[in-house]
């Protein structure tokens, strides 16, 4: 069964692959496409964006 938080952080969609860090979902497409993505990409930006998330809701939770 899946859990309701099993939400992409990055692409919002549901998936059962993944992991858990610091209590949000990140599926294995996001994972391998970050790790792959150059800090040169433009994609790259985009996923430190979504995974500031991270911060700041560890800040001010």
């Amino acid at each position: 069964m899946e859990k309701l938080d099993d939400v992409c952080i990055i692409c919002d969609h549901s998936d059962k692959k993944g992991f858990h860090l610091c209590h949000y979902f990140i599926c294995l497409d996001c994972h391998n496409d970050i790790v792959q993505t150059s800090t040169d990409d433009a994609k790259y930006q985009f996923y430190v964006n979504r995974l500031k998330k991270l911060i700041e809701n560890k800040i001010y939770s």
